[in-house]
């Protein structure tokens, strides 16, 4: 029996996939903020030097891969150009923070984040996208089901939600949900492979990872992911039905991008407010309460430091860390607080306005360049389907932050539809 010799293109593009998958693992926090752990106290804080140092370290080889890329004029016109100036302006709001060291090491961390998700968009395609993110949310899964099995200490909570190696249910509940809105995507690629011998097996370690990463979705007990994945698949159903419509070929592409892509948006905002009117009874159906486990405490205390603020903010992150910010009034219903809880907070407060304004910019560019890629197979939809997904899960936690997975994959996601790279070899995209 004879293999066929192994190149060394081949080894090092296996190698590229492994560090993609590492770094995106690394970067769901759980097992960094496992690892450095000061104590076993139950209110016990990572170590913040060596976290960051570790986020960094597995970092670099991304960093030097985008350092050695040539930009050019219509990077910067797009919403790769939009996602930089706003990682600046953050990182300028450093300048006038309440706490600048503070604001520094997040706008940094933000920055180089989103250079790690420039790598991960230019450096593969959608189908080796999703494998990567599918293989690095499983190890922090199936550590925190072995940890929650054999009774780590915190692997719980009080309650008995599932927590793990994460530092509470909600960092868990997104990693999980990511593995399965992934999983999903290449179900659907191994199911249409009628020719693929290997079809089978495929198709059943896939279902499994769906299963599995969907139930311990459940036991985390958070509903902020289930939130994203009534958003994923709204939107998901919307452009397969569009792709599918029979009017489509009375549609070229430019009505589907003006008129479809505007129809589309009105349709979100539409349904946001629809959502935002009729929570009291959604959360009663699902047992919770309009305070949304207190968050709209927090939520008023920050839109009352924004109104103070309005145009350059506090700086970012820094507000939460300021006595200034703390002595407003009330500020013992949010004592122990360190952030929002909801993104769009987070960015009006620590960047005012000019902030929110060039995130959503980048957000209507990045989606409308992607709208004409949903004509392909099915799984072409998903990208647009994750960053609405992404963007609903904002609404109730900060995920607009420095070392986390879900704003690397956003920004990669966001940002696909741009080329400053000629694309790697696919041979290996099977």
């Amino acid at each position: 029996m004879q293999f066929a010799p192994v190149n060394s293109r081949t080894i090092l593009r296996w190698t590229e996939y492994a560090y993609a998958a590492a770094l995106i693992f690394v970067l769901t926090q759980g097992p960094v903020l496992s690892m450095w752990f000061a104590s076993e106290q139950e209110n016990a804080r990572p170590a913040l030097a060596p976290q960051l140092a570790t986020y960094f370290l597995f970092q670099i080889p991304a960093l030097v891969f985008v350092s050695r890329q040539k930009f050019t004029l219509r990077d910067a016109r797009g919403p790769l150009g939009l996602l930089a100036v706003f990682c600046i302006w953050l990182t300028a709001t450093t300048l006038w923070a309440t706490n600048g060291q503070h604001s520094a090491v997040e706008s940094v961390s933000l920055l180089t984040t989103f250079v790690c998700g420039v790598y991960f968009a230019k450096r593969f395609t959608l189908k080796e996208k999703l494998a990567v993110i599918v293989v690095a949310m499983q190890p922090g899964l199936l550590l925190s089901r072995y940890a929650i099995a054999n009774n780590w200490n915190m692997s719980q909570s009080g309650e008995g939600f599932w927590v793990g190696i994460y530092f509470n249910r909600n960092s868990l509940a997104p990693v999980a949900m990511v593995s399965v809105v992934s999983a999903l995507a290449l179900l659907y690629v191994a199911y249409i492979n009628k020719d693929d011998k290997l079809r089978i097996y495929k198709l059943c370690v896939l279902a499994n990872v769906v299963l599995f990463g969907f139930v311990v979705a459940v036991r985390t007990h958070s509903n902020t992911p289930f939130g994203g994945l009534i958003a994923f698949i709204a939107v998901f159903v919307f452009w397969q039905a569009v792709r599918n419509s029979p009017l489509k070929k009375n549609l070229g592409e430019a009505k589907q991008i003006n008129k479809v892509y505007a129809g589309f948006i009105a349709l979100a905002v539409m349904c946001s407010w629809f959502a935002i009117q009729f929570q009291s009874k959604v959360l009663q159906a699902f047992g919770e309460t309009v305070t949304f486990n207190g968050r709209s405490e927090i939520w008023k205390y920050s839109w009352n430091g924004f109104l103070e603020r309005p145009l350059l903010g506090w700086g970012w992150l820094s507000a939460w860390r300021s006595w200034a910010f703390m002595r407003m009034d009330l500020w013992w219903t949010v004592e122990g607080v360190s952030w929002s809880h909801n993104a769009y907070l987070d960015l009006l407060l620590g960047g005012g306005v000019l902030a929110v304004l060039l995130f959503a910019a980048a957000v209507l560019w990045g989606v409308y360049r992607l709208v004409p890629s949903h004509n392909g197979d099915a799984t072409q939809s998903w990208p647009i389907a994750f960053i609405f997904f992404y963007l609903a899960m904002c609404t109730q936690e900060s995920f607009i932050i420095g070392n986390h997975f879900l704003w690397m994959l956003f920004v990669a996601i966001l940002t696909s539809g741009t080329t400053i790279a000629k694309q790697p070899d696919q041979s290996l995209t099977a």
